[in-house]
């Protein structure tokens, strides 16, 4: 998968999951709607649209697991007061990291752009120190 899509696809992942922890909608439940809109607006997000499905719906299964790994790394900042932006960025970028064993510099340095674009000023920072410490927990190595 080339950056550009795994930049695209975590991008809009993270448009999803914002919107699910903003409604409590589920991952089936929320793609349905939200791809006759992404696909209306680029069609070329259909030529990634499974990444988008597999980053959704992991996050969502595996969301026990990850948010444990989140919380591992945070235990002074509990989840439910970060601020939802961050608290999704950091649950897609565990669930990439731990779960689909992609390439962490490739992860950490796309969930930081995501933190920057989206977040609050500190965004970037924050992520990056949490998703660097779940690497070092998990004994993976920046490739």
């Amino acid at each position: 998968m080339s950056a550009t899509v795994h930049r695209s696809a975590q991008r809009a992942a993270l448009w999803l999951l914002y919107a699910m922890d903003v409604s409590s909608e589920g991952a089936t439940d929320a793609l349905h709607a939200a791809k006759a809109t992404m696909t209306e607006v680029d069609g070329g997000v259909l030529d990634f649209w499974a990444e988008i499905e597999a980053r959704v719906h992991g996050v969502h299964d595996e969301r026990e697991k990850v948010d444990g790994i989140v919380q591992a790394v945070s235990p002074r900042w509990k989840l439910e007061r970060m601020a939802r932006i961050d608290r999704n960025i950091l649950r897609l970028g565990a669930w990439e990291l731990v779960c689909a064993g992609l390439a962490p510099i490739a992860v950490i340095d796309s969930c930081v752009d995501l933190g920057k674009e989206y977040g609050e000023q500190g965004t970037g920072a924050f992520v990056n120190g949490l998703l660097d410490q779940i690497c070092k927990d998990h004994g993976l190595k920046m490739r």
